[in-house]
């Protein structure tokens, strides 16, 4: 039972944190291709599209996994036709929303800018930003049904496709941003073309399990229940609250760091947002693929295996979060050469990763907590710790940090609403410990 236990963890984990880096390398891939063959200022500029882009990947996101913890509950409960119609749900529901953000982002893309702190930084940084955001959610269609496409297959049984789909997708942004920004010479606007059509590619690839009918899910003609609708949003708030760090991180530290530094702030902030990608998605990776065990454990009332996959992956998040933190310590200065060798931005850069990147190590157990509560119906638990971390603490700290101690502080603000919400997670964990209700199986009806 115990390899049994493990093999699932690896087949399903493994995958989901590949093909979570992958989602985000699109932008990581932008910034290293721009900040090289563009500049330093082309490098700000797709750190200010970020706030927008991520907040709208981070609200799409409620619809994929809250349909996902639909369908693990009734899956586990041998339910398939119910899952199948939480599937279509979710599905219609990430149609609608990108068709609506495309609009937004492409008629709007000024003012977002502008929003974001645009208005303290230079004509030159403002017009490409604008450009990159223009051309970028001209493809928000395939840029959000990339992943959930992503999520459904994984849940779907078949956790190495939907990896293998989101690396077609990468590779293809990788030839394309080189492509575009050296030989065709097209700048911010190649790179934010290139990430597009690479999504093209991956929903293509992902979308070859539905159309030959490899799993129990399909696609098909479905009653409208707008009840189970507003379930599929419930389960999935967490889920949005939590993916908000990014955009809420970025949007604050763009306002703060345009009005107290300029340019050189938006830059420096710009490759560590790139790398606090990176590591959000490994941690982030490891929570939603356990995310079909917890939920299958839970439909199924295996409370045994429910508590081992929830050790288990506290212990991964705890060793990957330290290493991942020790090397971009260690590292620094070759992590900042990546994107770009200008010696203030360099400098600059270098001082800031370490302190930084000790935020990821109290977010790496928060985001499983988090993601635990969430996959088995918590929802409420799930939202206080990723209302906490992604949203509330994290904007009240940056903004306040500065203000108390000065501006040299302003990069240990991720590591304090860190640290804080963590505080706030084991609270409410000894609390449900009292209860008798940690690592429990309610006998309630389930979704």
């Amino acid at each position: 039972m115990k390899n049994e236990r493990t093999k699932e963890l690896m087949r399903y984990v493994f995958p989901a944190v590949g093909g979570l880096c992958v989602l985000f390398l699109y932008n990581i891939v932008d910034g290293i291709f721009v900040g090289q063959g563009v500049g330093a200022t082309a490098l700000g500029a797709v750190n200010m599209s970020v706030p927008f882009v991520t907040a709208t990947m981070a609200f799409a996101s409620m619809f994929p996994m809250g349909g996902a913890t639909i369908i693990a509950i009734r899956t586990g409960q041998g339910d398939k036709e119910g899952a199948n119609q939480a599937f279509m749900s979710a599905l219609t529901l990430t149609t609608i929303v990108s068709l609506v953000l495309t609009v937004i982002g492409m008629v709007f893309a000024k003012e977002i800018i502008m929003l974001s702190g645009g208005s303290n930084l230079s004509s030159d940084m403002v017009d490409m930003s604008v450009e990159y955001l223009f051309y970028f959610m001209a493809f928000c269609f395939p840029m959000l049904m990339s992943p959930c496409l992503s999520v459904f297959v994984r849940n779907d049984g078949v956790p190495g496709l939907a990896f293998w789909g989101m690396c077609a997708g990468a590779i293809s942004n990788i030839f394309l941003d080189w492509l575009f920004v050296f030989p065709f010479q097209w700048g911010i606007v190649g790179a934010a073309i290139a990430s597009g059509l690479g999504q093209i590619v991956s929903c293509v690839v992902l979308l070859s399990h539905f159309i030959y009918k490899k799993g129990d899910m399909r696609i098909k003609k479905f009653h409208l229940n707008f009840s189970l609708m507003k379930t599929i949003c419930k389960c999935g708030i967490p889920e949005v609250a939590s993916q908000l760090t990014t955009p809420v991180t970025s949007f604050c530290y763009n306002i703060v760091l345009a009005s107290i530094i300029g340019d050189l702030g938006i830059s420096t902030f710009s490759v560590l947002s790139f790398l606090f990608s990176l590591a959000n998605a490994i941690l982030m990776g490891v929570a939603q693929g356990m995310q079909p065990l917890w939920g299958k454990s839970y439909g199924m009332q295996d409370k045994k295996s429910l508590s081992c996959y929830f050790k288990t992956s506290f212990w991964i998040n705890v060793i990957i979060s330290t290493t991942i933190t020790i090397i971009f310590t260690v590292f620094a200065e070759e992590a900042i050469l990546i994107f770009n060798d200008e010696a203030d931005l360099v400098a600059s850069g270098m001082k800031a990763l370490p302190i930084f990147a000790l935020s990821f190590i109290p977010m790496g157990i928060n985001l499983i907590i988090a993601g635990y509560f969430f996959s088995i119906q918590r929802t409420v638990q799930a939202n206080i710790i990723s209302m906490s971390r992604g949203i509330v603490l994290k904007a009240i700290v940056i903004f306040l940090l500065p203000m108390l101690f000065g501006e040299t502080v302003i990069w240990l603000s991720p590591f304090v609403a860190e640290l804080i919400t963590l505080g706030i997670a084991g609270i409410i964990m000894l609390q449900d410990k009292k209860n008798e209700n940690y690592i429990a199986i309610k006998n309630s009806t389930v979704y």
